[in-house]
């Protein structure tokens, strides 16, 4: 399938996720097999008003591609003007439209997963990104606001009549959040309803053989977010398993206890400190998964401020099993 000018046979793309796919956090997913890319999502009302911290989300690299800005907001004119200085500043492959987030303080003001409540406002959001920009547009959304109101069946031919690139559906409702299972049985019945239109899964894909699942599915791409955060080598097993339907062996101790390092490292340089030390710490719980005796050195990390006593602390420990 097409990202961009890219044509990516069973891509496996890395979730935008806010404060988390950030450049360190993206290379490190490309190193490990990421083939699409995404930013943390962008204001689009910050980025009109040339708010700096939304600004810099625009900072691509080449390695990074293919990759896609997303925005997020609801106001056709701000969504044309920011789509316009996404590709004029980031010169992204091509741009995604959030109309998933379910967090209240996005979605309870329309915006995100908010859109889901009133399909008009919703087409008229995703239009003004593509009147804004010459790049390909795509859409990553959920199944609906709540169980009551389960929209994607319309939602997927409307945008497939509008030329939309790909989409992603994350299969709960914004009710949901992240509670109770994403549902894969929507999958085939969404790429039913608009069998033209590429398909990218979300939601609970944390092995490799969940990605086949959803790839027999009917799927065209599949999208990891929390699981990566835990285990960015996922990509590689997953594209492993895939090509020879074997899975590779987890990383030892010792593995992903200098991948952590390496991690730290990259995130504090570009984050700075102290930000970056206290910012890094939801990390360390899936590089120290499963490690025995792991709880002290997880409170000792939550006290250190210094990059270099944080890596000595990491190195000494052991697993004592």
């Amino acid at each position: 399938m097409l990202f961009g000018k890219i044509d990516i046979a069973r891509p496996l793309c890395l979730a935008p996720m806010e404060d988390v796919s950030d450049p360190p956090f993206r290379r490190l997913c490309k190193d490990y097999g990421a083939d699409v890319l995404y930013t943390e999502f962008v204001s689009c009302e910050a980025a009109i008003r040339n708010v700096k911290s939304e600004i810099a989300k625009f900072d691509i690299t080449e390695y990074e591609r293919p990759i896609g800005i997303q925005l997020y907001g609801s106001n056709p004119d701000s969504m044309e003007r920011a789509a316009a200085l996404a590709e004029a500043a980031g010169a992204p492959d091509f741009i995604d439209v959030n109309c998933g987030c379910w967090v209240r303080k996005i979605a309870g003001r329309g915006d995100g997963a908010g859109l889901l409540r009133d399909l008009n406002r919703l087409r008229g959001a995703v239009a003004a990104v593509q009147r804004g920009t010459s790049l390909p547009v795509t859409v990553k959304t959920r199944l609906g606001w709540d169980d009551g109101s389960i929209v994607i069946l319309e939602l997927a031919p409307m945008l497939a009549d509008m030329g939309i690139q790909s989409l992603t559906v994350h299969c709960r409702t914004r009710a949901q959040g992240y509670s109770g299972k994403a549902d894969w049985t929507w999958l085939p019945r969404i790429k039913e309803a608009a069998p033209s239109l590429p398909l990218i899964a979300n939601g609970d894909i944390c092995t490799p053989q969940d990605a086949e699942i959803c790839f027999n599915l009917g799927c065209d791409g599949v999208m990891i977010g929390r699981a990566a955060m835990e285990q960015p080598w996922v990509f590689r097993a997953m594209r492993h398993y895939m090509d020879y339907g074997e899975l590779l062996p987890e990383p030892s101790l010792d593995e992903r206890k200098e991948m952590c390092i390496a991690h730290l490292y990259a995130h504090v340089a570009f984050r700075g400190t102290p930000r970056g030390i206290y910012s890094f710490r939801r990390h360390y719980g899936g590089y120290l998964k499963g490690a025995a005796y792991v709880a002290q050195l997880r409170r000792d990390l939550m006290t250190l401020t210094d990059v270099e006593d944080i890596v000595e602390r990491i190195r000494a420990f052991e697993d004592e099993r």
